[in-house]
């Protein structure tokens, strides 16, 4: 079994190490208490002819582990973040036996 070890200070929410996890183990939080932004997040792109806003999204912070069942340790995403801010941990499992 696996776990994610996130250093908070350094990472920038980009979402990679999601979206590079081929097993689909990983989410983004979408809550945090102490955001300012709230929780939806619109944009438009700043070159468009026309004035529209793009669809609302659901702001991101930080990623953990939502399926930890289907992490096989193959550190894609560790490898992908761009600010080092990742740490993949094995835990032992111990198998309990009776007689």
């Amino acid at each position: 079994m696996f776990s994610i070890r996130l250093l908070a200070k350094d990472c920038i929410s980009c979402g990679i190490c999601m979206d590079v996890c081929v097993r689909r183990a990983i989410a983004m939080r979408t809550t945090w208490s102490r955001s300012p932004e709230g929780k939806v997040f619109t944009y438009r792109f700043l070159d468009s002819q026309d004035l529209e806003e793009l669809a609302p999204v659901q702001m991101m912070t930080f990623p953990y582990l939502a399926h930890p069942e289907l992490c096989d340790g193959c550190e894609i995403c560790v490898e992908e973040c761009p600010v080092d801010s990742l740490k993949l941990e094995e835990h032992q499992t111990s198998v309990l036996r009776t007689y």
